[in-house]
């Protein structure tokens, strides 16, 4: 059995792991460290949970002296949550090196952040807008920087963070060692890392587990215009808990909008998703509020729950990977699930891909024999039904579902000021956009925010009146897609009967 003491990383770095409860590393640890800890630029494939937190940190924590003033280690992240987890860990892994661990990302006092960055710190963990925001400020340099961690680059790139990912790498020394880690290795990824590192050394230990058998796996042929019909005869056998993956953010749009405007309850998951509205949604989804969820893989990663009864491939995958991983959502926890994938003509060749890869075959089905397949499970619905009940009168309750797209449907708020910002539609921004920058910035919840009107080159914001002065001086000091914005109260309008009091 190997141990951590030989991947070299020294023994207070050891000591920490043993407390910490690690007993052995893992096979990304065995792969990468090793690599890291000599100085090469290192391209990690892995998914969550398979250690590569751990690895990274052994690498940075390893190479670098506590002590610094300006970071010597910063660690891109592509959610706050993530950020948060990282941070917790790389402080608990430093507790025998004293490296101080900062991290930063929007939704949090970026005061707090601007004092424990001006105390001093070894390693920043955070959110790319955050990380650029601050060294616009002046308070976050990159000049002593020696390592710098890219982890989801994946999941980065689907979040629309290309710009900020590529402008943070191009502000660090030329010398510092990089550390790029995905889940897929896709071309754009690929991209990145070609453009970033220096004959990196390539380690993949992301191989997914074989598919359960408790997943029975189908295919229908489809003409493309005529997903749509299946898709109804899936969702009306029996309404079942249903995961619907398409590979764009515009088809992930198309459905949530089609399905939406028919009144049904169903959620969306893609990278253009702010990650308040991603948890909200996963959180609905969770407590079985809504039985639909439409989302792009990396948009997913990580949606963790038990009862899902059936995916279906509305866009079948290109790599059998994708195909694994997709359908591994159903058939948790010892459950049956039901997996089916939409084959067009010209998409022939990838079932048999499939079947080679996961060494199973997939039946072929026609759209009537869908519509008799037996893919709801009665036990889950009992289950949800035992969730439902209201405590209070013991009767099934169907709770409402708030808009869980943008604020295009916002919640009124009773005592609201109206902020003027001058920034609109001409600089690429939407409504999603800037809820989101405002949230981040000023670290206000959503419920803060109203309705948003936006022009060519200027927005109005309804915020609630006891939290307005404070967004009007966060948003001040920050940029949006690169431009510093302006925001002030709105000129307050006249009331049309107001108006005639004034004539003459």
């Amino acid at each position: 059995m190997a141990t951590f003491s030989e991947l070299c990383i020294g023994k207070r770095l050891c000591a920490a792991i043993s407390e910490m409860g690690w007993t052995e590393p893992t096979p990304i640890q065995l792969e990468s460290v090793p690599e890291g800890m000599a100085g090469k630029d290192l391209f990690g494939q892995a998914q969550t949970g398979t250690g590569k937190t751990g690895a990274y940190a052994m690498i940075t924590l390893g190479r670098t002296r506590a002590g610094s003033q300006a970071p010597t280690t910063v660690v891109m992240t592509p959610t706050r949550e993530l950020a948060d987890q990282v941070s917790k860990e790389m402080r608990a892994i430093s507790s025998h090196t004293k490296h101080r661990i900062v991290a930063v990302y929007g939704g949090a006092s970026i005061s707090e952040q601007v004092q424990r960055l001006e105390e001093g710190c070894d390693v920043v963990v955070g959110t790319p807008g955050r990380i650029l925001d601050l060294h616009g400020r002046g308070v976050l340099v990159f000049d002593a920087v020696k390592e710098l961690v890219i982890d989801e680059a994946d999941r980065m790139l689907d979040m629309g963070f290309m710009e900020d990912m590529e402008t943070i790498i191009s502000l660090t020394p030329t010398t510092r060692q990089t550390l790029l880690y995905s889940a897929t290795l896709s071309k754009e990824v690929r991209d990145i890392a070609k453009r970033s590192m220096r004959e990196p050394v390539e380690v993949s230990v992301s191989h997914d587990d074989v598919v359960s058998d408790l997943v029975r796996q189908y295919y229908v042929e489809v003409k493309r215009n005529g997903k749509m019909d299946v898709l109804r005869d899936i969702m009306a056998n029996g309404d079942p808990k249903v995961v619907i993956f398409c590979s764009t953010k515009k088809m992930v749009d198309d459905l949530y909008s089609g399905f939406s405007a028919e009144g049904m309850k169903v959620g969306a998951l893609h990278g253009d998703m702010p990650q308040f509205r991603r948890e909200k949604t996963i959180n609905a989804f969770r407590k079985d509020r809504m039985n639909v969820l439409i989302a792009t893989d990396v948009a997913a990663r990580g949606l963790d729950i038990d009862n899902v009864e059936c995916v279906v491939n509305y866009d079948a995958p290109l790599d059998p990977e994708t195909y694994t991983h997709r359908i591994g959502r159903a058939g948790r926890a010892g459950r049956t699930g039901v997996s089916v994938t939409f084959i067009t003509p010209m998409e022939d060749r990838r079932i048999p891909t499939y079947e080679e890869y996961m060494g199973r075959s997939v039946e072929r089905v026609t759209r009537k024999q869908i519509q008799n397949l037996t893919i709801s499970n009665p036990e889950l619905k009992a289950m949800t039904k035992e969730r439902m009940k209201d405590d209070r009168n013991g009767k099934t309750s169907k709770p409402k579902i708030k808009a869980v797209i943008s604020k295009e449907k916002p919640i009124p708020l009773s005592d609201v000021t109206v902020l003027s910002l001058d920034v609109g539609k001409a600089s690429e921004v939407d409504r999603v956009m800037l809820t989101s920058h405002i949230i981040s910035c000023s670290g206000i919840n959503e419920d803060d925010i109203g309705r948003i009107g936006m022009g060519s080159n200027s927005s109005f914001v309804e915020i609630s009146t006891k939290k307005a002065s404070d967004v009007i001086k966060a948003l001040n000091s920050s940029k949006l897609k690169g431009k510093r914005i302006r925001a002030d109260y709105a000129p307050e309008k006249k009331r049309c009967k107001d108006k005639l009091k004034d004539k003459p």
